[in-house]
């Protein structure tokens, strides 16, 4: 028979374990592992995508689990709903979490319990999980850069077409308003002249929507000092600054401009043995879409101030031009990291 001390004790024991869940999730289903501190089996098995079902795994548990779930296509709905339970939950960065716990032999339940063994040894490489208001104007910056995409694949087919019948626009472009009144005018043949209606069609549709975009974000950004400030940097515009903040979010969580330019994967890659030391090309391993961003800027600010044109020009004396805008790039990076930093206008 238990005394009342004693079932205080077995309380404070139970709040004092802690509990751990692992999850490899999919398109419909997610895989989990969870278990205390000693490794002790909880729950374990294969359930669908709804929220109810997620609910009723975390209730398993004796008081509310560390959660771990790698950065998937669709891990928003599954770390808010874990939030919105009361749980700490952990977004697991895939590739750094992979080198380390490399297997021959894989399947979702190894997964879920690598992930979850991970967590309760603390040795899980993090990715930043995005706040709401992040999350929705990288929906809208993304959308953007989605579009701009599109459109240059638009105008890349349109060109292609005329080069099969080698035909070339005078003028500098095809797609304005003379450009569009020579296609007009060129004898093709019925399948041709039709494909290039229907892009035509596209393209004025892309940038009827791109010029919408770019109102929201504008208006965005006139209510954003983060943004003003970015803008006081030659060659960034309203809508580059918009993507960067979206996609960066918090600039506290990197210590240096080291780490902040390691993010965007505009670090070489370091191949170092005993003396020998070989830098190789950048990595690519961080966030695509400042990257793409930073180096459109970059092409800009080539353009727009001398010190750049002399930087890039002597660059691409020994790499090549396409290395020395991606320097550039990099240069402009620690740039950005200063202003957000330091919360100041760029000055020279």
């Amino acid at each position: 028979m238990l005394t009342i001390g004693g079932e205080k004790q077995m309380q404070i024991e139970k709040n004092q374990t802690e509990y751990y869940l692992g999850v490899d999730l999919h398109r419909d289903s997610f895989t989990v592992f969870g278990c205390n501190e000693k490794e002790e089996e909880i729950v374990k098995g294969k359930y669908p995508n709804d929220m109810l079902t997620l609910q009723n795994v975390i209730d398993s548990f004796p008081q509310k689990p560390k959660v771990v779930v790698e950065a998937t296509r669709n891990w928003m709905w599954f770390v808010q709903a874990c939030q919105a339970a009361g749980c700490n939950v952990t977004l697991a960065h895939p590739f750094r979490t992979k080198a380390i716990a490399y297997a021959r032999i894989k399947s979702d339940s190894i997964d879920a319990k690598t992930l979850c063994s991970l967590l309760r040894s603390n040795m899980i490489p993090s990715s930043y999980i995005a706040t709401q208001d992040e999350w929705e104007a990288r929906e809208i910056s993304r959308a953007r850069i989605q579009m701009v995409r599109d459109q240059t694949k638009t105008k890349n087919r349109v060109m292609a077409i005329l080069g099969k019948v080698n035909l070339r626009f005078a003028g500098s472009n095809v797609f304005g308003i003379k450009g569009t009144e020579w296609l007009k005018k060129q004898i093709l043949t019925p399948a041709k002249q039709f494909v290039i209606g229907l892009l035509l069609k596209r393209l004025d549709s892309l940038k009827d929507a791109i010029l919408e975009i770019d109102k929201v974000i504008k208006e965005k950004g006139n209510n954003s000092p983060a943004v003003q400030r970015l803008m006081s940097i030659p060659s960034i515009g309203a809508v580059t600054a918009f993507i960067i903040l979206a996609e960066v979010g918090n600039i506290e969580r990197f210590s240096s401009s080291d780490k902040f330019s390691a993010y965007l994967g505009l670090v070489p890659r370091l191949d170092q043995s005993g003396s020998h030391t070989h830098l190789g090309r950048i990595t690519k391993l961080g966030n695509t879409y400042v990257r793409w961003a930073l180096i459109q800027a970059a092409h800009r600010l080539y353009r727009m101030e001398r010190w750049a044109k002399i930087f890039v020009d002597r660059i691409a004396k020994r790499g090549g031009r396409k290395k020395a805008i991606v320097a550039l790039g990099r240069k402009l990076a620690v740039i950005i990291y200063s202003v957000l930093k330091e919360r100041r206008s760029y000055y020279k």
